[in-house]
């Protein structure tokens, strides 16, 4: 007995760091362009930066200052296993942007490295690491290890930890830096919609043939595969090729009220728990057993294609899964922007 446990605790220690949505800035874009509010916000000046956050990687200095984006035109995206593929878009110093690019561009933000090859506690190794220590986020009352039922991981406090950081920026005219910390805290929040930074474990994960490397891989594998998949389809709503009911789900799910970042960070990662092994059971339904086990595996261009028109039962659990979790990912941006509109006062902000 007291061996299972011991390799059921090297076995977590090995949960990789994972990302949560492959892609926050193509749904941030789609939930701003309806927010009215942030039409005064047309002309804002990019800044320096001139902010003190040791909590930070200080490896992320050459991201303090915008540049250019490094990501090219693709009519396919899938989050590589192995290689770092987000950047950014951004303003270049002095240039002029506006709100609701700053929230698109940046909301992807704190996964650029921002979290990474941190010293931060002890249960950090049964996360992810720093990344997915700070990312991933276990409520109370959902069974976890090493702190069984009790809530674990960062995620709500580095929420209201950029939100600060943002009252800060705003409260010395800083609009530039005011948005693109709110972008940041934005990204937090909506990770919690994301159903693998709330779930630790699911049975049908576990590889009997490699109960350690089998199953962390056989988790990386359907986690990319569920979010290229989302990114993907949802493109292609976009560019109206397909119905846009991923679109619509996000752009009209209703707000609610909250009385802080960190809040709303748990009220988002309960619901996103609750429906978890859902989404992990139509993930293997509709995938299939290709991904299970210790290879690494990415969904192809090819892959996709074959599979966005079936009609199967299968494939209607799967994206009436992903529509829920854009309702939620929806209800996270637009709270969050609203609790931030009102609590900062931005309507009689002086631009």
């Amino acid at each position: 007995m007291k061996k299972t446990i011991i390799h059921f605790a090297v076995f977590l220690l090995l949960l990789p760091s994972i990302h949560a949505w492959a892609r926050h800035d193509q749904m941030t874009a789609e939930v701003v362009r309806d927010l009215g509010w942030l039409d005064r916000f047309d002309e804002v000046a990019v800044t320096e930066y001139s902010y003190d956050d040791p909590s930070i990687s200080q490896v992320r200095i050459r991201y303090y200052n915008p540049n250019p984006g490094q990501l090219g035109p693709s009519d396919f995206y899938y989050h590589a296993l192995y290689e770092p593929v987000l950047f950014f878009k951004g303003a270049k110093l002095a240039e002029k942007t506006d709100a609701r690019q700053i929230l698109t561009d940046f909301s992807d933000e704190p996964d650029w490295e921002m979290d990474q090859n941190l010293d931060l506690s002890w249960m950090q190794g049964f996360s992810g690491e720093s990344q997915g220590y700070r990312h991933m986020y276990y409520p109370t009352w959902s069974f976890h290890v090493p702190m069984g039922f009790i809530a674990q991981g960062q995620t709500p406090d580095r929420a209201d930890h950029f939100y600060s950081m943002a009252k800060m920026a705003f409260g010395r005219g800083d609009t530039y830096w005011g948005f693109r910390y709110l972008a940041r805290t934005l990204h937090y929040i909506q990770d919690m919609s994301q159903p693998y930074h709330t779930r630790q474990l699911y049975w049908r994960f576990i590889s009997l043939k490699d109960p350690y490397y089998g199953t962390v891989q056989t988790i990386k594998n359907y986690h990319f595969a569920y979010e290229s998949y989302q990114a993907n389809l949802f493109r292609l709503e976009q560019q109206g090729a397909m119905p846009k009911r991923l679109v619509s789900a996000l752009r009209y799910s209703l707000p609610v009220a909250t009385d802080s970042p960190s809040d709303l960070a748990k009220y988002i990662a309960r619901r996103s728990y609750w429906k978890s092994s859902g989404t992990m059971k139509s993930s293997i339904d509709f995938f299939g057993e290709k991904y299970l086990g210790p290879r690494g595996a990415a969904m192809t261009k090819e892959e996709f294609f074959e599979d966005i028109h079936r009609t199967d039962p299968a494939a209607e659990a799967l994206h009436a899964d992903i529509e829920g979790r854009m309702v939620l990912m929806g209800k996270a941006t637009k709270s969050f922007l609203e609790f931030a509109r009102k609590d900062l006062n931005l309507d009689e902000y002086q631009v």
